[in-house]
């Protein structure tokens, strides 16, 4: 009888934010094009199910455990993308419990006092120091340890002093992909080796095509996409990024709208917390002379359609870019560091960097003159170093 592939993906499933809900979608898409059985298992740090909105159910950390420590079958673990090196289990609790949430402007001063992690880890009933680092010690029933989509072009220093066994714990990661250059060069300086490969969610257009994702969205999105013929442009921020700067942005958007002719579609990528995506544009509008088409309820589908047939994608959103890459579709990425280190490894030569909020008419200039086989181009190559990457994967986790 063929040895069993049990593979447990685990990460930032169990909240809504787009990027963190496409790796599991994606995981579980690419190795079935391998033609060998596995069972998929899924976990975050809570039971959650965000099937409504295109996720997949997660069980909860303690269920990670418990899984990991089944014996009888080739075992594999997963840590699926995002910034899973760096998070604490404080920052994930802020996103999931709202009476913690409550407390966060006196986490600062309360963690010169009060070891706040350890008391989240207690909270979520958490084993390791940090959330998603698994030192292989310590689940020896699991025979492969993979990140995939990794990124830290913003780690700290101050991370490893605080938890100085985790550049070891790293080193024994057992295929290690990271999404930028930036991560890599920071993990090389601890020994922590890796391979570069693009984002996994590169991937979506060759699973979630337009007429695949038209049969998905809501009605009102499809209406819309159908009466604008790609003449708008798609616009999301972070909060913070918009926080004390709506008269600026909306005084940008207006002039791109009335100099390309474009209507302004809004729509939040990120609703978990930090991201707030949906009450930055909801200040923003206001001090609009142009209406903008708003989505505020929206799922991952209606996201993916509605940049898939952008003219341009604009935002502080890593994966909306990504999802614009993924359909070819210029795109503007703003002032976010992670980003910008992502668009200088994958970006085409004149979309490479990231623009300041009074440089989005600039930026939207320059991608409505983007070179058009440029972003074929580019969206081949991530396309085929990200199935390498899968490549290296299955050989791993499926026997």
């Amino acid at each position: 009888m063929a040895t069993t592939n049990r593979i447990l993906i685990i990460g930032a499933f169990d909240r809504y934010n787009y990027g963190d809900l496409l790796f599991p979608l994606i995981i579980e898409k690419q190795l079935e094009t391998y033609g060998h059985d596995f069972d998929a298992h899924f976990f975050g740090l809570v039971n959650s199910d965000l099937q409504a909105v295109g996720g997949k159910p997660t069980a909860d950390i303690g269920a990670f455990y418990r899984a990991c420590a089944v014996g009888g079958a080739h075992t594999s673990v997963i840590v699926a993308g995002g910034e899973a090196i760096a998070v604490t289990w404080n920052s994930l609790l802020l996103a999931l419990n709202s009476w913690f949430k409550r407390t966060h402007r006196f986490h600062q001063r309360i963690g010169k006092v009060f070891d706040l992690n350890n008391f989240s880890r207690w909270v979520l009933g958490g084993k390791t120091e940090l959330p998603f680092v698994f030192p292989k010690a310590d689940f020896d029933r699991i025979d492969q340890l993979i990140y995939n989509s990794l990124g830290g072009s913003e780690l700290d220093p101050a991370l490893f002093s605080r938890f100085p066994q985790l550049a070891d714990q790293l080193r024994q990661v057992d295929f290690f992909a990271v999404r930028d250059r930036a991560t890599q060069k920071k993990l090389a300086e601890y020994g922590i080796q890796t391979q570069l490969y693009p984002d996994s969610a590169i991937l979506i257009s060759k699973f979630f095509p337009e007429t695949v994702l038209s049969a998905r969205v809501s009605s009102s999105v499809r209406k819309y996409v159908a009466e604008k013929q790609g003449q708008y442009i798609f616009f999301q921020v972070k909060n913070s990024y918009a926080r004390e700067n709506e008269r600026l942005i909306a005084r940008q958007l207006d002039r791109i709208a009335t100099e390309t002719a474009s209507a302004l579609c809004f729509c939040p990528i990120g609703k978990a917390l930090n991201h707030d995506d949906h009450l930055a544009l909801r200040r923003i509008a206001p001090y609009l002379e142009t209406t903008p088409a708003v989505f505020d309820e929206v799922n991952i589908w209606d996201i993916m359609y509605l940049i898939a047939n952008a003219k341009v994608y604009v935002g502080t959103s890593l994966h909306g870019a990504i999802t614009a890459m993924s359909y070819a579709v210029p795109y503007v990425g703003v002032e976010v560091t992670k980003l910008n280190s992502y668009l200088g490894t994958w970006g085409i030569e004149t979309l490479s960097r990231v623009v300041p909020l009074n440089e989005l008419y600039a930026g939207v200039q320059a991608a409505l003159q983007a070179d058009r086989q440029a972003l074929d181009l580019s969206l081949k190559k991530q396309r085929e170093a990200a199935e390498a990457a899968f490549d290296s994967i299955q050989q791993r986790v499926l026997n």
